[in-house]
C-alpha cells in the first residue's frame, strides 16, 4: 500500500515549491472605478408588448456607415455628464454659462501651470477656489445668467466637478 516513488516525488515537490517564486495576484479596486451617485427609476410604459406577425426574411445592413458613431463636441460631453449627475433640465442660458466658464478656465495661464505640475487629486482640491473666483468674476459681468448657478448648490458643485475633469484632461495634453 505504500508507494515509495510517489512519496519521494511528494517530498521533492514540497521542497521545490518553496524555491519557486509565488504568483502575485493584483487586486483590482472596483469600488473606485464604479460609483453609483444617483439613481432614478421612472415608469415610462405600462402594458403588454406584442410583436406583429409579418412574413419576410432578415437581410443585414450595408457595411458602409454601419458604425455610425456620433461625434460629440466637448460642450455636449460636459452637458451630458452634468445631466447624468444633476438630472435637471438645462436651458440655453445654462449652456452659455457653461461655455463662458469653460472658455475662461481654459484661457487661465495659472491654471495651465497647475494642471501640468499636479496630479488629479491635488488639482481637484485646488480647483474649487479657482472655479469660485472665475464664477464670481463672470457673475459680476452678467448677473442674470449666473443667478441660477449660485442659487442651486447641487448644480454649482456638479458643474464645478465636470469642468474640473474636463479642464484637467484637456490642459494635460
Amino acid at each position: 500500500m505504500f508507494d515509495k516513488e510517489l512519496h519521494q516525488e511528494f517530498i521533492f515537490c514540497l521542497y521545490l515549491i518553496k524555491l519557486l517564486p509565488a504568483k502575485k495576484v493584483e487586486m483590482i479596486d472596483i469600488e473606485s472605478k464604479l460609483k453609483l451617485e444617483f439613481y432614478k427609476l421612472q415608469k415610462t410604459f405600462e402594458g403588454a408588448i406584442t410583436l406583429e406577425e409579418k412574413k419576410g426574411s432578415y437581410t443585414g445592413g450595408d457595411t458602409v456607415g454601419a458604425k455610425g458613431e456620433n461625434k460629440k463636441t466637448p460642450l455636449d460631453e460636459i452637458i451630458e455628464k452634468i445631466n447624468e449627475k444633476y438630472k435637471g433640465l438645462f436651458s440655453d442660458a445654462d449652456r452659455v454659462l457653461i461655455i463662458s466658464l469653460q472658455d475662461k478656465l481654459m484661457k487661465d495661464d495659472k491654471l495651465k501651470k497647475i494642471v501640468k505640475t499636479t496630479e488629479p487629486k491635488i488639482f481637484n482640491d485646488i480647483f474649487p477656489k479657482i472655479f469660485n473666483n472665475v464664477a464670481e468674476e463672470s457673475y459680476k459681468q452678467s448677473q442674470e445668467a449666473y443667478t441660477s448657478l449660485f442659487q442651486d448648490t447641487t448644480k454649482y458643485n456638479i458643474i464645478m466637478q465636470v469642468l474640473a475633469d474636463y479642464v484637467y484632461s484637456k490642459m494635460r495634453k
